[in-house]
């Protein structure tokens, strides 16, 4: 299942991505679910209860624009996937302050946006997911959503970019090797996803959002060398 937002104060522009998105799901394997909201203010009062995978999202809206509202989730650590629906190019530079997935000039081509979903969905696999067996039920995950893990004893705290956090059956070793090579230890009781690394320093890490986490200085020279290496190039987000 792929839940795509569509946030835009015009009718006719929701109106014809629905359209689109509908004809590029027709051959697909999984389900898609649209939500539409017609303000950047009724996406975020429905966000927290109706999360999304990827959002298409206007820029020129009256009170919060897109541009605002792209800045605010990233403020507070959310990194959902976000491709931009502008008239205007010089809106770009912006778009690489908050991590766009894309831009899309209006008026928006079906074979431009059906090839952004396809990669989107080619890189985003929904059997890379995990599941988490915690306290009172199950979860999916998607190991890419997931900022850093905490041990807490035998179970694992579990920091999701959406801001929720779950306490976890499995323990933080074990958890490591589920979830593969983008997570690292950076202390003996954190595991931190390079995805969400902002900046290093001596005795700890802030991650996107400004959060910080302890940083063992047994292993600095370790995480450091893996940060630079997954930022420049050397391994594959």
């Amino acid at each position: 299942m792929l839940k795509i937002a569509i946030c835009d104060d015009d009718e006719t522009h929701i109106s014809a991505l629905r359209k689109m998105i509908g004809e590029w799901s027709e051959s697909k394997p999984f389900a898609v679910i649209i939500y539409e909201y017609r303000s950047a203010e009724g996406f975020l009062f429905s966000y927290d209860s109706t999360p999304c995978d990827l959002m298409l999202l206007d820029i020129e809206m009256k009170k919060i624009n897109g541009m605002e509202l792209a800045k605010r989730l990233r403020k507070n650590g959310d990194m959902l996937p976000i491709i931009f629906i502008t008239g205007y190019s010089e809106y770009m530079g912006e778009g690489y302050d908050v991590q766009a997935l894309h831009f899309l000039l209006k008026p928006v081509k079906k074979e431009k946006l059906f090839d952004i979903l396809d990669r989107y969905t080619e890189k985003h696999d929904p059997k890379k997911d995990i599941v988490l067996s915690c306290d009172d039920k199950s979860i999916r995950a998607d190991p890419e959503n997931i900022r850093y893990c905490e041990a807490r004893g035998k179970k694992t705290e579990v920091h999701i970019a959406d801001g929720n956090i779950h306490i976890c059956h499995t323990g933080i070793n074990e958890l490591q090797k589920i979830l593969g090579e983008n997570f690292i230890f950076c202390h003996r009781s954190y595991l931190v996803n390079l995805l969400f690394i902002k900046s290093i320093s001596k005795t700890e890490i802030e991650i996107d959002g400004g959060e910080k986490i302890p940083l063992s200085r047994r292993l600095y020279k370790e995480v450091n060398a893996r940060f630079i290496e997954f930022y420049t190039g050397g391994a594959n987000p």
